[in-house]
This record gives structure tokens, sequence and C-alpha cells, in this order.
């Protein structure tokens, strides 16, 4: 065997090997994804994308040799390596991304590092019913923590009314800190928002109109999510601190990483205006 023939049979195998390893790894995120869609349903629109991302990558693992026989050889190859190196790319900026995400906690800030008249906004997610969901009370709670250590501070609640919910997140959101104790005069309602970025634009709008703390401006969410409101923020050209709630059910951290990485594709896709 030349060495030509030898470096292509290494590199043969090495192609089999990732296109398995990586091909099966996004199969395994985007089941896990379906798998939470399940128990905490969301829209459609995250319902197709999980079913197309198990579909994009299990096919080709699980039928690879059927592929591979009703397919002509020079097709095959190409696409082989097509498949392998865009799930290699998967992978890489999947560990890339979490990384990233997990040092959120160097973002916190403590009440003593912000200003008495603060502006807190506050991210909706989930309901259950009428009531805040497990994820947004988190949210909630880390709120009236801070708002009761500054008593000059006021919040922005934002989250419009998703398909499946009663009435607008915000709204929701306001009922639950006025039962907290949180003085209705202290809560700005944010209820159009259908994503993190509206959530930022909308609430930032509600600063200048009622000529709130531009220079105290603190976002409020779990520490998931708190990397993409930095990174939207900065592209609007907001200053913004950070206060991290804790985050939900830690079994569901690597679907909640899934949506995350798709969120993060739509930013770079479409941008943050």
């Amino acid at each position: 065997m030349t060495k030509k023939e030898n470096i292509s049979v290494i590199y043969n195998k090495a192609l089999k090997v990732v296109y398995m390893v990586c091909g099966s790894f996004g199969f395994i995120a985007y089941v896990s994804y379906l798998l939470k869609l399940i128990f905490w349903p969301s829209n459609k629109i995250e319902l197709i994308a999980a079913f197309l991302g198990i579909a994009v990558a299990g096919i080709p693992v699980f039928f690879r040799r059927q592929l591979e026989k009703k397919i002509p050889k020079k097709l095959f190859k190409v696409l082989e390596n097509i498949f392998a190196y865009g799930m290699l790319f998967y992978c890489i900026t999947f560990l890339i991304l979490s990384s990233y995400i997990f040092s959120a906690g160097m973002l916190q800030a403590e009440p003593e590092d912000l200003s008495e008249d603060s502006v807190f906004i506050v991210y909706g997610a989930g309901l259950q019913g009428d009531r805040p969901g497990v994820t947004l009370r988190k949210r909630l709670d880390k709120t009236v923590e801070y708002m009761d250590a500054l008593p000059g501070s006021v919040c922005i609640v934002s989250g419009g009314q998703g398909a499946d919910e009663p009435m607008p997140e915000g709204v929701v959101m306001k009922n639950y800190l006025i039962e907290m104790g949180i003085d209705e005069k202290r809560i700005y309602v944010e209820d159009k928002a259908r994503n993190t970025v509206e959530n930022i634009k909308n609430s930032y709008e509600i600063i200048e109109k009622h000529d709130l703390n531009k220079n105290g401006i603190v976002s409020i969410s779990n520490a998931f999510h708190i990397p993409r409101i930095e990174l939207i923020s900065s592209r609007l050209d907001i200053d913004s601190k950070f206060v991290l709630a804790k985050d939900p059910n830690p079994y569901s951290m690597f679907s909640v990483l899934v949506r995350e990485y798709m969120s993060y594709a739509k930013l770079l896709i479409f941008g943050a205006e």
C-alpha cells in the first residue's frame, strides 16, 4: 500500500468516526430538546425545529448503509464529508457556546454594586395557567430580593402573550410582584415582546418615555440567558448590569443549551435590529 493510499484509509476511518459520533450527538441533542417540549410545551416553531434537528442528524446516522447503497458512490462521498464536517462544526461550536454561557457567573452584580434608582428589566418566560412557571418565578423572586434591597428602584416586567397563554406574561409578572409586596407604582409593564430582542428594545422605550435612569439598567434572568442578553444589549448600544436568577432543573440544562444554540444562530443570521 502506497503512502497516499495509507493516508486515504486513515482519513476514511477518521471521517466515519466523526460522522457517527458527531451525528449521534446532534441526534441526542434534539431528542432531549423534543422531550423538554413534551413536558414543557412551547410554540409550534420550536416543535418543528426539534423534529427537523432529529431528522437531519438521525437519518444519516441510522440509515447510513441504506443511503450508501442507493446513492451513487461519488455523490455519497461528497454528502458524507458535508455531513461529517457539518456535525463536527456543530459539536465544536456547541461546546464553545456552552463554555461562554457557563461564564455568566462573572457578570453577577450585587445590590451594593447598583445605584439606588436602578431600573430592573425582568425577562418573561413560560406561564403555568395564569401563574409564573418555575423559570419565571425564579427571575421574579430575585427581582423582589433586589428591589427590597434598593427601595428607590423600579422594574419593567417584559413579556408578551404566547399562543398557549391566557394573558401577557408581563401582566402575570406584575401581579406576582404585587403579591410579593412590591408597590404597584414601582412596576412598569411591557406586554408586547415576543423574544429577547423585543424585550430589550421595548423596555428601553419605556425607560425613555418615563425618563428613568438610563445609566442604572439591570437585566434579571437565568444564568443561561444572561450572556445572550449581554450580547444583544451591546449590539443595541445599551449599557446594562446583570443579576442572575437560579437556573431551572439542572437535569433540563442540556436541552436548554440546545435551545440557546438555536437562539444564537438566529441572532447571528438576523441580527438584533
